[in-house]
């Protein structure tokens, strides 16, 4: 028997399924609600069509939970994780009022001028693998931006075909998301955002004035939270304004991502001992530590199970080029004492002297 997935979405079914349009609020755009659900023949090509729109975007990533609304202490008073809690307990009495209120909620959001109108998809979802059980999710979804089609008709009487201009959305990007999964019910649902949320005005109502969602305290929370400390420590302290010239801070991240990538499972000690190895450093990175906690107000574990997916979108963060006026790059990943600094007074110029034993 083979093994279940963490994370699967592959064989998601669609329970029920609804549309709302909800315009900006502030730019006196309405918002118009749905009577009745939409009715969709499971497998047809516009079932997997919506299906791939609405899933594809999910990967495996950080998780939220619902928040506190401001000036609140518990999250049940979210209004929507309430709503979400009346579809779970009964989706065929509860599915219609409830995903209207989802709606109106998002209305009231939608205060930005930025924030730009569309249509809010409410789904019932079954059989969503997250992190090896099988639980139902609602899925809320929302298209804002459309794309020109061009309809090639049928032949006419006159022997030419018909050709026509519509508006529509395009199955290939979805423009925000949500899953909410039907497990962690005490903590506030696991709830995940389509891939790569960006800090957007845009993308930051969704999450934090709509859903009021905060990180999920799992590996993958733990893991990036370090990587992001580590990479501050280097731009922040570990740098030229304290005698750190750009090759050492290059190996340390290098050294950093590979004490990761290698580990599984993550031990401060050892991660001090031999990553930043110098007792001057360690101190330093001890107080930057301390620092990090209270200015980022997340805490920092000193032991946790190292999250590889959250190694792998952070490597991006992990810059090991130095880049030299223009169009000049000098990639380093590791050796950095064979990389020297110096100044050549009669050019004027900086330079790097490099120190290799053979060349491939």
């Amino acid at each position: 028997m083979s093994k279940i997935k963490s994370f699967d979405l592959s064989n998601v079914k669609l329970s029920q399924l609804v549309i709302h349009k909800v315009g900006n609020k502030t730019q006196e755009e309405p918002i118009e609600l749905a009577e009745f659900e939409i009715e969709i023949e499971n497998y047809s090509p516009l079932y997997k069509s919506v299906m791939d729109y609405f899933l594809k975007s999910f990967k495996p990533g950080p998780m939220y939970h619902f928040a506190p609304p401001e000036g609140q202490e518990s999250f049940t008073d979210n209004e929507v994780f309430t709503a979400t809690e009346a579809i779970f307990s009964n989706p065929y009495e509860q599915f219609m009022t409830r995903s209207r209120e989802m709606a109106e909620l998002l209305f009231e959001a939608s205060t930005h001028p930025r924030i730009k109108g569309g249509e809010l998809f409410v789904a019932v979802l079954r059989d969503c693998v997250v992190d090896g059980d099988v639980v139902d999710a609602i899925g809320l979804f929302k298209a804002e931006h459309k794309e020109m089609f061009l309809t090639v008709g049928d032949k006419t009487d006159v022997g030419n075909f018909e050709l026509e201009q519509s508006e529509g959305v395009s199955v290939k990007k979805l423009d925000k998301g949500c899953l909410i999964f039907k497990c962690e019910e005490e903590k506030g649902y696991k709830v995940m955002l389509k891939d790569s949320p960006t800090r957007s005005v845009e993308a930051l109502y969704w999450k934090e004035s709509y859903l009021q969602l905060k990180p999920r305290e799992d590996n993958f929370f733990h893991t990036k939270n370090y990587l992001d400390m580590c990479v501050g420590f280097v731009e922040e302290v570990f740098n030229e304004d304290h005698a750190v010239e750009k090759p050492a801070q290059i190996d340390l991240l290098n050294r950093s991502l590979k004490y990761f990538n290698e580990k599984e499972d993550f031990n401060v000690v050892d991660f001090e001992n031999n990553v930043i190895e110098e007792p001057e450093a360690i101190e330093a990175f001890q107080e930057y530590k301390v620092d990090f906690q209270e200015k980022k107000e997340i805490p920092v574990f000193d032991e946790f199970k190292v999250s590889k997916e959250a190694v792998r979108k952070s490597k991006k963060e992990f810059k090991s080029i130095i880049k030299l006026d223009k169009k000049i790059n000098i990639t380093i990943s590791g050796n950095e004492q064979n990389v020297e600094k110096g100044y050549d007074s009669e050019r004027n110029m900086n330079y790097y002297m490099i120190f290799f034993n053979e060349e491939e």
